[in-house]
């Protein structure tokens, strides 16, 4: 027994020896080839009457999809009726044509697999559809006529109005939600276009005949762009169908009310919505950027190295892995067409350490804007960028969609093939000179949701405090 133990702990000990050489000998596995990414342009196309048409084929499946970008946006909505382009918005696939019946489109959609759904965001609105290659006729007609001759009809819009206004009753049910809504509103201005929200008298307010000018004010084939992709035969029969559809719409001037800018005060601000909740939501507002700008990509590679999603951030490791203070933070900012947008800080964390992860906030936003980011984090950041870009366009119609929307918003034609190139080419001098031009946190305002009584500090320590009421 002895002597097979002893050739058992032997044979043991190779094969230890044996797994620790495999593993600490070199691999000579060949190099990962340089990741390039060539999206197909397909075709743009200017019909007679200003509609631009962008075209790429996918035979892939039978089936047909297109999406029309608007050039309006909430932000074009009147001060005193807040909500009239999402309402109008919403009434191009709820509210019937000149040619069908509401409930018959719904009818007909359904019975054929097909959809048209519409929406409005802050500087632009879009209605899009889907159809099988056979039902491609019948339902372009239905989007078509709802695109260019909504009907508006009475009682799908008092639903949506309910449907709206009930979302104003229950707009701070999520505190994690309302924090952001309102960081935002009180950085802007209440008054200004990026800051203002629905209120129940503005939606009550608005009439059908509101949506009708608003739709003729802003829904023109000459301030729309088309995005078609999917197995539609030759870009001649489908430009065939496209003409025969919107060919007879007529233009018409577009005049957009002015932007004023927005004139965030100086200085630290912090605002307090005191409310016995259990944990505490903190937003960092900060002045961010203007499309189209140079400076957004090295800049939004500092940005993920602290705080986007994922657990891999500067600021995840400090505030949630390293401290335990948060399940949820990150940074983030949004760009905006008339004047800069902002960059912005969350997380949710317990009221009784609120002061803690806040600080911690604070420093690694101060990190950011005074120290280059290493080799090895800027390298790994470059990858990520450039992997979840590739992957950004799965389908045909994302590249043309894509390039709609960069037109829309003034980019350049070669902005999605000069994207990896110009990721990559992003060196710490440039990140840094980038983080440092944008990252304000002495001046960041400060937006708390939470029950002070259990802080464990003042929040006076941070700046001095404007208590708001939950509205």
């Amino acid at each position: 027994m002895k002597n097979i133990i002893s050739k058992a702990g032997l044979s043991g000990a190779i094969m230890a020896l044996s797994l620790t050489s495999a593993w600490t000998l070199p691999l000579n596995l060949p190099k990962a080839p340089k990741l390039e990414f060539n999206p197909p342009r397909g075709e743009r196309v200017v019909l007679e009457n200003g509609l631009i048409v962008y075209l790429l084929k996918d035979p892939t499946l039978p089936a047909i999809r297109i999406n029309a970008i608007v050039r309006t946006g909430s932000v074009y909505d009147p001060a005193d009726k807040v909500g009239l382009g999402s309402l109008t918005a919403g009434m191009l696939d709820a509210g019937g044509s000149a040619a069908y019946k509401a409930d018959e489109i719904d009818k007909t959609l359904e019975y054929l697999g097909a959809s048209i759904s519409s929406s409005m965001d802050a500087e632009y609105a879009s209605m899009s559809m889907f159809a099988l290659k056979k039902d491609l006729d019948k339902v372009l007609d239905i989007y078509a006529d709802s695109l260019m001759n909504p009907a508006f009809e009475a009682d799908k819009f008092e639903i949506l109005k309910k449907s709206s206004l009930e979302m104003i009753r229950r707009r701070n049910d999520d505190p994690g939600r309302a924090v952001m809504r309102e960081a935002l509103r009180n950085y802007y201005g209440k008054d200004h276009p990026y800051g203002r929200r629905t209120e129940a008298p503005g939606i009550e307010a608005i009439t059908a005949q509101d949506m009708k000018a608003y739709h003729a004010a802003y829904y023109r084939p000459n301030n729309i762009l088309l995005s078609v992709s999917g197995d539609y035969g030759s870009d001649e029969e489908i430009l065939a169908k496209l003409k025969a559809k919107f060919g007879a719409w007529q233009k018409g001037e577009v005049k957009f009310p002015a932007i004023p800018a927005p004139a965030p005060a100086a200085g630290r601000q912090v605002y307090l919505v005191d409310k016995e909740i259990a944990q505490a939501f903190i937003v960092i507002v900060q002045k961010g950027i203007q499309r189209p700008d140079p400076i957004e990509i090295p800049f939004s590679l500092t940005n993920d190295v602290l705080g986007a999603p994922g657990l891999s951030s500067r600021l995840v490791d400090t505030v949630r892995s390293r401290k335990g203070l948060a399940y949820t933070v990150y940074s983030y900012y949004s760009r905006r067409n008339a004047h800069p947008g902002h960059i912005y800080a969350y997380c949710g964390t317990k009221p009784e350490t609120y002061s803690q992860a806040l600080e911690e906030i604070l420093k690694q936003l101060k990190l950011a804007k005074t120290e280059k980011l290493t080799a090895e984090e800027l390298a790994e950041a470059r990858q990520a960028k450039v992997n979840s870009f590739v992957f950004d366009f799965k389908t045909p119609l994302d590249i043309v969609f894509q390039r709609a929307l960069l037109e829309h918003f003034g980019f350049k034609p070669d902005y999605l093939e000069t994207y990896v190139g110009n990721v990559t080419a992003v060196t710490p001098d440039s990140a840094f000179e980038a983080a440092s031009r944008l990252y304000d946190p002495d001046n960041a305002m400060i937006f708390v949701i939470g029950n002070s009584k259990k802080f464990d500090k003042p929040l006076s320590e941070f700046g001095p405090v404007t208590e708001l009421k939950e509205d």
